[in-house]
């Protein structure tokens, strides 16, 4: 299967393509620190931000990333799953979920987070974080 085809049939077309465009395999997990240098790549080669500007966003979505932990809804969520642990999954230095594959129900648009960040999406433990849902419908 070509990556295109790949990316097609997961739901992640255009997303995959972008972030493919810069360099990025289609599995974005690994471990934290590869979760930053990714949203970093992105900053700096998707969205333009100098190097200073994407380490400064960084430590400002470190900063909120325990409140978003602590606010959020996921566990409460028809399409949430047992066997996984994370939470907060709308934020870029979590992103989507390796276990949550099936959508059953989104609980997001409730969720305090969304309401005090103003987000736009849905199903981000299935397809990825706001900033990479919103990079996605640029590309």
């Amino acid at each position: 299967m070509k990556r295109r085809e790949f990316f097609e049939k997961s739901g992640c077309a255009i997303a995959g393509i972008a972030l493919t465009g810069v360099g990025l395999k289609a599995d974005m997990h690994g471990t934290e620190k590869d979760r930053k240098a990714m949203v970093k790549k992105i900053l700096m080669e998707k969205m333009g931000k100098t190097e200073a500007e994407a380490e400064a966003m960084l430590a400002e979505m470190e900063k909120k990333l325990p409140m978003v932990k602590q606010m959020c809804v996921c566990k409460t969520c028809p399409t949430y799953v047992a066997n996984e642990t994370a939470v907060g999954f709308c934020h870029p230095l979590i992103g989507k979920s390796k276990i949550i594959t099936a959508e059953k129900g989104c609980n997001c648009p409730t969720c305090p987070v969304y309401k005090k960040m103003e987000l736009k999406n849905g199903y981000y433990c299935t397809r990825k974080s706001e900033m990479e849902q919103e990079l996605a419908k640029k590309a």
